[in-house]
């Protein structure tokens, strides 16, 4: 674990692996949870297989800055969520609020996922969080 990823408590990363255990328990179509800085670090994540948690914290960052960049130039207001759609299933990210530092909610999804509920179990999780954080 690097410097940049202890910037969070012990307690704030076992809130957050709480958290990100209750969201796949709760959407068996969820393969995957990872929680990351903006700036690309990993937090925690829960991934199956060789997933790299450091490759997709990165490219997360990325992905949603060029998603605010977008949403920015286009006057449609600030970013919210990203969902992307493949062929073997969907990626959504959003951000997650923090006192110090906005973090990234990255669920990997199956395909046969029904979106709204995971949209609506990740913005519930991302709101519980948010909360929690601005609490302590």
């Amino acid at each position: 674990m690097n410097a940049r990823e202890r910037s969070l408590s012990r307690s704030e990363e076992a809130i957050i692996r709480h958290h990100m255990e209750a969201l796949m328990a709760r959407e068996q179509e969820i393969s995957g949870v990872l929680v990351s800085t903006i700036d690309g670090f990993r937090v925690a994540a829960c991934l199956t297989g060789t997933l790299s948690a450091e490759k997709l914290s990165a490219m997360a960052s990325s992905l949603l800055a060029i998603n605010e960049a977008v949403c920015q130039e286009s006057s449609v207001g600030e970013c919210r969520d990203l969902v992307i759609e493949a062929s073997q299933g969907r990626i959504l990210l959003m951000d997650i609020p923090h006192p110090a530092q906005k973090l990234i909610l990255t669920v990997l999804c199956r395909a046969k996922v029904t979106m709204g509920q995971v949209l609506w179990a990740a913005r519930g999780c991302r709101e519980s969080l948010g909360k929690m954080f601005v609490a302590s």
